[in-house]
């Protein structure tokens, strides 16, 4: 890919499938890509922040053609540029003019954006592997993230709707405000409050995203579907079936899981490896040869006190070389 600009990446329709994982090509694509170019971390966050906060507003008609006029614009004014301390200048200066050609579309919608794209200020809270993080939201909304998980939210709530997005796990004690629903987006899923304790768990790379309640009510949102949640109850749904499940949940287990106690039901390796990734920040690699089922509780221990747990539940044997995960069969 040639050099990215924030305003490049906005208008790219593979870039928008990835933000929005719409399409395992793309995501699979994009993902590859961040690794193989850490330095542009930064900006693809940026960007993937304007892009689910666009999705938020105007219809993908109206989206489109704003997107169009940009890119017409970026042509018609497509002068080489030599200098990188540049790049990012003209990158948000077409950004604000995106933002400026669409503020009456989401203005029509009395959604919280503001006339002009400098008055937008998004934070975005990325947690370290194996660490958790409190944030406090300026409604007053408490939000408590897990390890590996990221949180994007305006710094001030404006309009008539408190949109925040996440990709990972958080556990959310939202303020009530009866005139300005609080919604969360999680890539392909919308959860919509008023005023409420939850737990989401939604990661990009997970193939089950899941969120239980435990006081008030949620309704879960995906296209057309519209779910409502009870306390006690969780939703789970699975992103390659398509499908959700409604069931009961352990309060205390579930809660427990955000104080970094893992609880483990005939999980498969995958799954166990991916936890064991963002609670103790080890390399794991793909499996696909590796067929075990784990219950059990993983606590606070030591990384080698739970390896040598598994050794001893399973028909594998489990340790870490250069900081990688190694399984070998008994």
């Amino acid at each position: 890919m040639e050099q990215p600009t924030l305003e490049k990446l906005i208008c790219d329709e593979s870039f928008i499938n990835y933000c929005l994982q719409a399409g395992l090509e793309d995501m699979e694509y994009w993902k590859q890509w961040v690794e193989a170019n850490p330095q542009h971390r930064q900006l693809i966050e940026d960007a993937k922040g304007l892009v689910e906060l666009m999705q938020a507003g105007p219809s993908p008609v109206e989206i489109a053609e704003e997107r169009a006029r940009l890119q017409a614009f970026i042509h018609k004014n497509n002068t080489p540029v030599h200098r990188l301390r540049n790049y990012r200048w003209i990158g948000y200066a077409a950004v604000s003019l995106l933002f400026v050609s669409m503020g009456l579309l989401f203005l029509k919608r009395q959604l919280p954006l503001a006339e002009n794209a400098s008055q937008i200020e998004l934070v975005s809270q990325l947690v370290p592997t194996g660490k958790y993080m409190n944030v406090l939201l300026s409604d007053s909304t408490k939000v408590k993230l897990g390890p590996t998980s990221t949180l994007r939210y305006p710094k001030h709530f404006t309009g008539d709707k408190r949109i925040v997005s996440l990709n990972g796990e958080g556990y959310f004690e939202v303020t009530h405000n009866s005139h300005k629903p609080f919604i969360i987006q999680t890539g392909e899923l919308e959860i919509k409050v008023l005023g409420t304790s939850f737990n989401v768990h939604a990661f990009e790379d997970d193939e089950l995203s899941k969120i239980a309640l435990f006081t008030g009510k949620v309704e879960v949102l995906k296209g057309a579907q519209r779910l409502q949640l009870n306390p006690g109850q969780a939703i789970v749904y699975n992103k390659n079936k398509a499908t959700f499940a409604v069931e009961s949940f352990d309060p205390a287990k579930e809660k427990e899981n955000m104080a970094g106690v893992l609880h483990f039901e005939r999980a498969t390796f995958s799954e166990i490896a991916r936890q064991l990734n963002r609670k103790y920040g080890i390399i794991v690699q793909d499996r696909p040869d590796i067929k075990l089922m784990y219950s059990g509780t993983i606590g606070h221990e030591p990384l080698e006190m739970v390896l040598e747990k598994l050794s001893m539940t399973t028909d594998y044997r489990f340790n870490i070389e250069s900081n990688t995960l190694i399984v070998r069969k008994k």
